[in-house]
């Protein structure tokens, strides 16, 4: 749920800020009063890319903050195992773009990533625009929306199939390195045999080189160092006037005084300690001055030892221990190369396995989304019928496409195969008796792909399947999703989107005053012109401003006692 919405030098916008409840929230305003540039800056929240283009002119930096308070608990491990403890069940972020470029995202006031941003986006909101219900005209995005549409029941077939196809992958590509052509073969060996020979000729040692580096500082500061050795010995122990000759005079001090003061025979004791001690550091500041000398035949062996490192470093990994690590891929990789026929008919059992046990697992993928194509059509169609849709027909369908030379067999024919499975999920519909059944992306109009994309959301996020992998729902942003649609069919959208927003969070700019009367809360933007500047409001509607606004929607530009009653009417039913 977002609960704060703060945006400042956003485009025209000065400074906004928002307080946003549960349920559902509509924005509404004129034509170019500003609407789109709030769902900008939630895009930003989300992770969108932001340029300087973006900056209110005569303005440095433009700053947008959300106080989140996301559902479930995936979010808060996902920000610990980052290094970031939250306070509480709410979580601030806030993103700072500059005309110098800078671009910076600080989570709870703490200086975080964009990437780790774009990861805990899906916990915090998803916006959906027009543009997205052109994504359903996508057969990739189809499979995505039957998937989902499982909810917890595909988690665990999804991830056997995508765990099975690495695995056949990962073989598959062993194979072909094996028995692939000959003479790439025999280059491939002399190569790797090459990197062998140099790596072993270097005789490397793992970590060597951080010590080799120590080393090298030490001689190359060897005057320095033993400057610093001679003088800090010179005052503690050579001097006429150094810390041992200090200590000395004071012991003696102290015994004078014992035959009066017992309790100095016992300071005079833990000078004695203290003594000793010095004469210890003294004992190590010497054996380390005598090695402190200028040795410039050891520091050219170092600088020569070290120039063989990271010459294999360039080319073999940025370390020792990575150098050595590549060394063993080499070994393993010539095994393999220069394996016997008994070798190769191992491996070539390996493929044929790993052929079958991804094909069960495709076939069990491809059962259970006939089963869930089923529930999911019933459900849309159920949605559809009150979008003023009621005899279209909708379905899924899946289909296999052809692939030579594919391993994956299905009927003795080779078929295009992914971590996704073997199916290529198509959408059909039928939007009026009469028509011919179609996939969507050719026979769906605009109105129609908004309220079949609507009524897939509502679909897919009925209960017990939420949108997300996480417990709840976050905050769901609909940008005009109502393009195309009027009258009942907006009415009807309006009370969906209500419905949808019952244990959550959704915020809707709309046109239509239909869909804008099921609000719970009402917020209007509006552009006010001054004498230098244009600025943007958002503000929250009363109840009386709420008929006012409705009203306007309802008539134009001037507001009749009719369309103030219309607008009290669409309330009071939206309420209901």
């Amino acid at each position: 749920m977002l609960r704060e919405l703060t945006i400042r030098n956003l485009a025209i916008i000065d400074e906004v800020s928002v307080e946003f409840d549960r349920g559902l929230n509509v924005l509404t305003g004129e034509t170019g009063a500003g609407k789109s540039i709030v769902v900008d800056a939630l895009g930003l929240l989300g992770g969108a890319r932001a340029t300087a283009d973006s900056i209110r002119s005569g303005t440095e930096t433009l700053t947008v903050t959300g106080r989140f308070q996301p559902p479930g608990g995936a979010w808060r491990a996902l920000l610990e195992n980052a290094g970031f403890v939250p306070e509480d069940d709410e979580l601030v972020v806030r993103r700072e773009i500059s005309r110098s470029g800078r671009n910076r995202v600080y989570l709870d006031d703490q200086p975080a990533t964009l990437r780790l941003l774009l990861a805990l986006a899906p916990f915090l909101l998803r916006i959906h625009t027009q543009r997205e219900e052109l994504g359903l005209v996508s057969n990739e995005l189809q499979r995505e929306w039957l998937d989902r549409s499982a909810g917890g029941r595909g988690e665990k077939v999804l991830a056997q199939v995508a765990q099975r196809f690495d695995q056949l992958e990962a073989v598959i590509a062993q194979w072909e390195r094996l028995t692939g052509n000959e003479r790439l073969r025999l280059e491939r060996i002399d190569l790797l045999q090459f990197q062998m020979g140099e790596i072993n000729a270097a005789r490397v040692n793992d970590g060597e080189e951080d010590e080799l580096r120590r080393d090298r500082d030490l001689l190359r500061n060897a005057e320095v160092i033993a400057g610093a050795l001679g003088t800090s010995m010179d005052l503690l122990y050579d001097d006429d006037e150094s810390a041992a000759d200090r200590l000395g005079r004071s012991r003696r001090a102290l015994e004078e005084l014992s035959a009066w003061m017992p309790e100095a025979e016992s300071w005079a004791e833990r000078l004695d300690e203290i003594r000793a001690s010095l004469e210890d550091v003294v004992a190590g500041l010497r054996s380390r001055l005598s090695a402190a000398e200028s040795d410039p035949a050891r520091l050219n062996d170092i600088e020569d030892r070290l120039a063989t490192l990271e010459r294999l470093f360039r080319k073999y990994g940025a370390s020792s221990h990575e150098v050595l690590t590549h060394r063993a891929r080499i070994e393993d990789e010539l095994r393999e190369l220069t394996g016997d026929e008994a070798d190769r008919a191992q491996l070539e059992a390996r493929v044929e396995k790993s052929v079958v046990d991804y094909q069960q697992a495709a076939l069990e993928l491809s059962r259970r989304r006939q089963a869930w194509g089923v529930e999911l059509a019933k459900e849309v169609h159920s949605e559809l019928r009150e979008l003023a849709m009621g005899k279209a027909e909708f379905s899924v369908r899946l289909e296999r496409r052809k692939r030579e030379g594919a391993r994956v067999k299905f009927e003795g024919t080779a078929v295009e195969h992914s971590a996704e499975g073997v199916d290529r999920v198509v959408f059909h519909l039928r939007a009026n008796p009469g028509e011919a059944a179609g996939p969507v992306a050719k026979v769906a109009s605009g109105g129609e792909l908004a309220r079949l994309y609507l009524a897939l959301q509502l679909a897919v996020n009925s209960a017990g399947r939420r949108d997300i992998v996480d417990a709840g729902s976050p905050a769901l942003v609909f940008d005009e999703v109502d393009a195309g649609i009027g009258g009942a069919e907006a009415a009807a959208l309006g009370r969906k989107l209500q419905r949808l927003a019952t244990d959550g969070q959704i915020l809707a700019v709309t046109h239509l005053p239909q869909v804008a009367s099921f609000a719970g809360e009402h917020f209007r933007v509006s552009k006010q012109a001054g004498p230098d500047r244009t600025r943007i409001a958002v503000e929250r509607l009363s109840a009386a401003e709420r008929v006012e606004e409705i009203a306007r929607m309802l008539a134009g530009e001037e507001v009749t006692e009719l369309s103030r009653s219309h607008a009290e009417e669409l309330i009071a039913a939206g309420g209901r």
